[in-house]
């Protein structure tokens, strides 16, 4: 009963504490808001980046085929707020007219929709009937005969893997003959539209991050913990209640961990472990708001009674894996292949002792993004595929990592302390989208 106490207690306060910590600039917007942002960001998307990138790939035409609760991943990247799912069939093409003025003074990227729907006007719509989509399209293509034509197609990257395999098929049908050769896989081309960010969007996600943080701030507090009470299951539901309280959405369940001299036992008992003085805490948590995910891992210390601090042992292993962040960070730099990154920053951390492990992703539009991985928790060798593809500026990455170090407080026991920080590789380098854990959170 006093574990439910405490949390009923802390989800009423917690309102008047994120208000007054928060400044005015980081409330929570409207759905309105967000809405008139997104499309903005949506509009100058299509008219700064996708030109450029449709020309780095040689594709003069991009066909995106979406279907309502089976959707492209790259649809909802290009849809206002005001749409929950792809309606019906959406067909959406993009034509590049190139940098010079056409016969109508027309130049860049044109879009449209086929069929009914234009997505808040987001589209010039080709008019035709639900049954008379195929050969609203044909008529766009014929009547712009592009040399290539990208689809959503790929085996490394589900990102850019959309286009199922009927709606391949009534493509290729309708393209006929003189088309469906110039088809190709769009892969690059829906990579770098996901990974690329307008600055205005990165300001955006400072923001996003610094709500983020403020959430496990707040579970990391007396306000939600009760040391002796509090279990680590109950933060994590708690932290997941308090996403949907303020209106995010989220795309993995919280986890909280706990460390301890001597270990925890297994199994975890029905409702997770007891919070203990003494224990390390970690969690890992993302949200979702404006469209963009966010992906943290920090950690806490619940502090003994008379104890001012964790033990140096703690602070240390804290401090070595942030000397693996900057590692990582040096050797991820634009030009260089994730692979690349991966090699150069574990050789190094191990010549300095650390024992590590390296585990990053890109991500923005979905948690775990198109872009360049540097490693996974089972590739320390290097990621096939995926892990060649290059760095490239404007984009985010989550750099996941962890070391193994000895705590001689805890009778030299190895502990792993997991790091998780969002950050930008901007064309000045990198910077951490908000600033991050260099010191524990205290449960006291």
């Amino acid at each position: 009963m006093r574990r439910f106490l405490s949390i009923a207690v802390a989800l009423i306060s917690l309102d008047l504490v994120v208000s007054a910590q928060a400044p005015s600039s980081d409330r929570v917007l409207t759905h309105r808001e967000q809405a008139a942002a997104q499309y903005r960001w949506i509009s100058t998307r299509f008219e700064t980046l996708l030109p450029s990138l449709m020309r780095r790939e040689g594709i003069d035409m991009w066909i995106v085929v979406s279907r309502e609760y089976n959707d492209d991943p790259v649809f909802r990247s290009m849809a206002p707020v005001t749409t929950y799912s792809s309606r019906r069939r959406t067909i959406l093409v993009f034509f590049d007219r190139g940098s010079g003025s056409s016969s109508n003074g027309a130049r860049g990227v044109e879009r449209m929709s086929i069929g009914r729907f234009d997505y808040d006007g987001m589209f010039p719509v080709e008019k035709t009937d639900n049954d008379g989509q195929w050969a609203g399209l044909r008529r766009v293509v014929d009547a712009r005969d592009p040399k290539v034509i990208g689809v959503n197609t790929s085996e490394q990257y589900s990102h850019a893997d959309g286009l199922t395999a009927n709606e391949r098929d009534n493509l290729l049908r309708a393209l006929g003959p003189k088309y469906a050769p110039r088809v190709k896989s769009a892969e690059m081309l829906a990579v770098g539209w996901l990974e690329s960010k307008l600055p205005e969007e990165t300001d955006a996600y400072r923001h996003v991050m610094r709500l983020a943080h403020q959430i496990i701030a707040e579970a990391f507090s007396n306000r939600v913990i009760v040391p002796g009470v509090t279990t680590n299951e109950d933060v994590a539901w708690w932290m997941r209640q308090r996403v949907a309280e303020l209106g995010f959405g989220g795309w993995f369940h919280p986890t909280i961990t706990i460390y301890r001299k001597g270990g925890v036992p297994t199994p975890a008992p029905r409702g997770g472990h007891v919070i203990e003085r003494g224990d390390m805490l970690h969690c890992d948590f993302g949200l979702v708001y404006l469209g963009f995910s966010t992906d943290t891992q920090h950690n806490a210390y619940v502090l003994r009674p008379g104890e001012p601090d964790a033990p140096q042992g703690l602070k240390d292993g804290l401090k070595a894996a942030n000397r693996l962040q900057d590692l990582t960070l040096q050797f991820a730099i634009a030009g260089a292949t994730g692979n690349q990154a991966l090699a150069s920053a574990l050789a190094h951390a191990k010549k300095e002792g650390i024992t590590p492990a390296i585990y990053c992703h890109p991500i923005g539009y979905h948690g775990h993004g198109a872009g360049p991985p540097i490693g996974m928790t089972d590739y320390q060798q290097g990621v096939p595929g995926r892990g060649e593809y290059v760095f490239r500026p404007n984009t985010w990455h989550s750099i996941e990592l962890n070391v193994k170090h000895t705590v001689p407080e805890w009778g030299n026991q190895s502990v792993q302390f997991a790091l998780e920080e969002d950050a930008a590789l901007l064309d000045a380098g990198w910077s951490w989208i908000a600033p991050r854990q260099t010191q524990f959170y205290f449960i006291r």
